[in-house]
Formats: structure tokens, sequence, C-alpha cells
């Protein structure tokens, strides 16, 4: 049996509106410094899953396969069905899948680590979240057709091994593979990491993004006199690591993890204690009762608005998290993020990967900035 593995790499959806096409657009620098490192890890075989034309015509000097899914009309895109065409097309072994931007700041010697558990192993999983994943490796790939294909690439590796019976090994716990970019959120926190690949870096400087709450809170993190409130679907090793790597005091208040994987938010179940406090405070309230427990705010509002039973836009959320009210079109949305830049203390507002890998990657920018 063949041991080469293949890196299959998905970068795809609809993009609305500006900033939309501007993470779309970093994004996609993050895949071609990925295809970088990927071959200094030793991987071969490279194929690129896109919608985007844009991006395939990139790849084709770089020596990639380019599968270019087109959507059919009124046929939503389904990723465990496009997986499945792609290890069938091409034939393929032995799999390390990859978010397009799940890991902006992974190494080439963190590629080359699963490459290589993947080659000598059989039957085995790799998953950098176990249940809620966007880098997953697995062999054998035919292991897909044992399994109800999922959806979204977040349950793969659930699904593959309660379905699939692959035996997961666990990664090694780095920010390389914790740390991918959602929101603007993530950009803005690894805009300020040194490991940001080259031509990231050249798309991040485009913006004119405001960073100074970003290297507040970074700021803040280091002070021994200082107290962070974290909020969201924090797990327990990542508030160790917070403990130990930071100066400052810390109120952590970890709620509904395994939101989207356990599909608590498509069935109405989300609630939150911090919800329910800032309906009780009104807005304004809530963002003034923070600052009177602590120096700066770092909020997985996500886990809030589902609490709230918002039906928000991707092109809300994401303008919520830049505080651009004038983009903002839900009325709550807009009178919620008008409190949190309204607040005393400088307040980040983002998703799941801003509570575990964007506050590491602060964390890490920060201590590494010490050394030299």
């Amino acid at each position: 049996m063949s041991t080469q593995v293949s890196l299959v790499i998905f970068e795809g959806g609809p993009v609305k509106g500006r900033l939309e096409k501007q993470m779309q657009k970093i994004r996609q620098n993050i895949v071609l410094d990925l295809i970088d490192k990927a071959r200094l890890a030793g991987f071969e075989k490279i194929i690129a899953v896109t919608s985007y034309p844009q991006l395939a015509e990139e790849l084709q000097p770089m020596q990639v396969e380019v599968f270019q899914d087109q959507e059919q009309s009124g046929r939503p895109f389904h990723f465990g069905r496009c997986l499945w065409a792609v290890i069938q097309l091409y034939g393929l072994k032995k799999i390390l899948y990859m978010g397009g931007a799940a890991a902006p700041l992974v190494s080439s010697s963190e590629l080359k680590y699963m490459r290589e558990i993947l080659e000598g192993n059989e039957g085995i999983l790799l998953a950098n979240n176990y249940y809620s994943a966007d880098i997953v490796g697995f062999s054998p790939g035919e292991a897909l057709a044992g399994i109800n294909l999922p959806p979204i690439d977040n349950t793969l590796a659930l699904a593959l091994s309660n379905e699939g019976g692959l035996r997961w090994i666990p990664l090694q716990r780095s920010l390389g593979l914790n740390f991918d970019l959602d929101t603007p959120t993530d950009l803005l926190i690894m805009s300020v990491h040194p490991d940001l690949g080259s031509r990231a870096q050249a798309a991040v400087q485009e913006l004119s993004w405001d960073l100074s709450n970003y290297l507040a809170i970074k700021d803040l993190l280091n002070d021994a006199t200082g107290e962070l409130l974290v909020y969201g679907r924090v797990g327990s090793n990542f508030f160790q690591y917070l403990d130990s790597h930071t100066r400052c005091r810390l109120r952590l208040y970890s709620e509904e993890r395994g939101m989207k994987a356990l599909g608590r938010d498509q069935r109405g179940q989300v609630v939150s204690i911090l919800g329910r406090l800032a309906e009780e405070l009104g807005f304004t309230g809530f963002f003034q009762f923070l600052s009177e427990i602590a120096r700066g705010a770092v909020l997985d509002s996500r886990v809030l608005f589902e609490h709230f039973r918002w039906n928000l836009s991707q092109a809300d959320r994401f303008a919520s998290d830049l505080g651009e009210l004038d983009l903002i079109s839900h009325p709550g949305l807009r009178q919620f993020t008008a409190a949190a830049l309204e607040a005393s203390i400088p307040v980040l507002l983002g998703g799941h990967s801003l509570v575990t890998g964007g506050l590491w990657a602060l964390i890490d920018a920060g201590l590494r900035q010490e050394i030299t």
C-alpha cells in the first residue's frame, strides 16, 4: 500500500460585502504560504479545492492539482460529499485535510510531523480539535465511505472515530495547529505575530484596520497589576496555559463548548449566563459592569448572539468584530457593538478562535517581543 500522504486544502464559499472580500484576499494568500510550507515539509501531492477562479489561476504555476468546486444551482455546498469526490477522483489513500486558513501560523516542521505520523500508520485519525476540527489527517481514505458524510468539516474527526472506527492519535498542542482565521478579529491578532507568512503579511499591511485594542490586551496580559475577563467556549487545557503564561489576574467564564459540533445553535438550545446578564442590565450597563471588574475583556460573542436568538449574517458578525457600525444591518447587534465600543476598557469581540488560538497568539507575540 502507498505510504504517500496527500495534502487536501479547501478554500471557498460565498463572498459578500467589503469586509468579506478583504478577508477572502487574506485567506487566499494564506493558502499560497501554506503550500510553500508544505513543500518544505515533504508533501509531493497537494490538491486545492476552491470555488474562487482567481485562486485557481494563482495555483497553476505552483504544481498543485486544482479541483474547482462548482456549486449546483439550488444545491448548497456539502463538505463531506466534496471531499469524498476528491478522494475517489485522485485515488487518495492517506490524507491530511486542512481548511484554507486553518493554520496561518503553522510551521513546516509541524506539517512534517503530521505527514510522518500518517506515513507510518494505518487506520488512524489525527485532528487539531477532536470536537471541532479544521485539520484532520486520516488513513485509509476509503474510511469516508463508511460514515455519514458530514456537511461541515468541524464534525469530520468525530465521524471518522465514532462511525469509521479509526484510532485517534492526539496531536501536540501548539499555536501553529490551534490558531485559525475565521473572523476579522483573528486577522488582526495574527497580524501582530512574527510567524505570519510573507504573502499574507503583505496583504495585511494593505489594510488600515485599528489595532489599538489588540495591542492593549497584549500588554494587559503581561501586566502583573492588570485583570482580564475571558468569556466563551474556553477549554480547560487552554485555561491552564493562560494561567501559566500570563501575569495578569484572570476572570474566566466558560460555557457552551461544542455549541456548533453538537448542533445546539441549530436547535436553539444555547443558554448563556453572561447573555442573561446583558439582557438584565442592558448592553450599556453590561459593558459598564465588565469595566468595574476587569481592565479588559475578550468575548466569544457568538455564544451571546445565539443566546439572544439573533439570526445574523456573516457580514454583520464581521462588522461587529471590527466595530463598523455603519455596516451592521441588525438593530440589536448595532446597539451591542456600539456599547462595546463605548466601554471604558478595551473589548475584543470574535468567535471561538478568539478565546483559544487568538489569545494564545497574543500571549506568544508578547513573549517573543520580550525575548527580542
